[in-house]
């Protein structure tokens, strides 16, 4: 090594076990029917609440950008081990993912892992606080908006031209 040459750092890849590589993960997404084990049930909005009480390696769900995994089968093809996605089960990862993996496809990857979405709205004890402001005078009311009045002729008959 000379002055102008700076040691690089090693990343240090634990390496998947012998059948738990990326190919190995591809060949069972595609053979799999129910991978995220939903078992026919739609997607669904979830709390991060519910999300934290999946934190272990063989139950591991994760929020990525707002959308949350059932990363559990997932766990033991990640190429840096499971030790590093450990931490972030049961939580939210954006940061991490963005952070290391920002080129990677998480539709690609891990999209039929899919479970549901977080719900951003407040908790109902939160939404009885919120109110709606009154509305502004003169303005016309919802009612009047979606059935407009009709306009009646001199004969009494609705279609507004007088040839009832």
């Amino acid at each position: 090594m000379n002055d102008t040459t700076l040691p690089t750092r090693q990343r240090r890849k634990t390496g998947v076990k012998k059948g738990f590589a990326l190919h190995d993960w591809k060949l069972l997404l595609n053979r799999s029917n129910d991978l995220a084990q939903r078992k026919g049930a739609p997607l669904r909005s979830m709390t991060m609440e519910e999300v934290a009480l999946h934190d272990k390696e063989y139950d591991g769900w994760m929020v990525l950008q707002g959308k949350v995994y059932n990363v559990g089968p997932y766990v033991h093809y990640h190429p840096g081990g499971v030790n590093i996605l450990k931490p972030s089960l049961g939580k939210d990862g954006t940061s991490l993912f963005e952070q290391y993996h920002r080129w990677v496809g998480i539709e690609n990857l891990i999209g039929k892992l899919l479970i549901g979405y977080i719900d951003d709205s407040p908790p109902p004890s939160q939404q009885s606080q919120m109110s709606m402001p009154p509305p502004k005078p003169g303005l016309r009311k919802l009612d009047n908006l979606l059935n407009p009045p009709i306009d009646r002729d001199s004969n009494g008959s609705g279609n507004g031209n007088g040839n009832g």
